[in-house]
């Protein structure tokens, strides 16, 4: 038990790093984009109004950022731990402490700077392996249209399987449905991931806001997946869009050039 709290402790410094860090580094790129556009005579009370205004945003999303990670601590460590703390057995004791380790895994997870070797891959095959991966931890039937031509992209392939799994999770936690659908194609020199579920489809806000850090529908949720997603794919020279289906469902299109 004192091991878990300690990982949790450890885990609580990292995510105010985490915090602390990125929105430092949005803070200082914003002011240097702003004074590097703006002409010397510009007055300098306008200049302290945008630097107190941009201060004020960046306070509303610590303030909110700290909010998500303290809940989804509450929910999903001390929740468990404490349960644990009361089991009458060690079966019992032993899940609550493997889903409190679980949870910190999930930000170590976020927290982890991956390796962006990149080389030519096969999209089908990248997707394949993820569905067969996925399928077997989720309840969730896939439905798969995989182009018979060759649909590559160059992209680290390790770091590809990661951001579909956090797309179909995604898809399977808020769709609604047991199904969702993949396609893999290729269009005008674009090499194309769509994921649809079968849900309600994403509100405006949603559709808005979706890949703000730790913005989430969900209470127990840390509103990162989406968001790092989009990180990954950026650094891999690709695009990711979201939309609400005419016939009902949202879709994820993950694209990049073709090789």
């Amino acid at each position: 038990m004192e091991i878990a709290i300690g990982v949790v402790v450890g885990a609580i410094l990292a995510i105010a790093g985490f915090i602390l860090g990125r929105s430092s580094g949005r803070s200082v790129g914003l002011s240097e984009g702003a004074l590097a556009g703006s002409p010397e005579t510009d007055d300098h009370a306008a200049l302290e109004d945008r630097s107190s205004s941009r201060e004020s945003e960046l306070n509303t999303v610590l303030v909110e950022a700290i909010g998500r990670v303290s809940a989804f601590l509450k929910t999903n460590v001390r929740k468990p731990l404490i349960e644990a703390g009361e089991a009458a057995g060690a079966d019992e004791l032993r899940e609550r402490i493997e889903h409190a380790l679980g949870a910190l895994s999930d930000i170590d997870f976020f927290l982890e700077e991956p390796s962006m070797s990149r080389s030519g891959q096969s999209l089908v095959s990248l997707v394949e392996n993820v569905a067969q991966e996925f399928s077997g931890d989720q309840d969730v039937r896939l439905r798969m249209q995989l182009a018979s031509s060759p649909v590559r992209a160059v992209v680290s392939g390790p770091v590809m399987m990661d951001v579909l799994y956090l797309i179909l999770h995604n898809a399977s936690r808020f769709g609604g449905d047991s199904t969702i659908d993949i396609a893999v194609q290729a269009i005008d020199g674009r090499s194309l991931i769509l994921v649809r579920d079968h849900g309600p489809g994403f509100s405006d806000e949603a559709l808005q806001r979706a890949f703000d850090p730790f913005y989430s529908t969900s209470a127990e949720g840390l509103g990162l997946g989406l968001p790092h997603a989009r990180s990954l794919i950026e650094q891999m020279g690709g695009q990711i869009e979201l939309r609400n289906v005419s016939d009902g469902g949202a879709e994820v299109e993950v694209s990049f050039p073709s090789s």
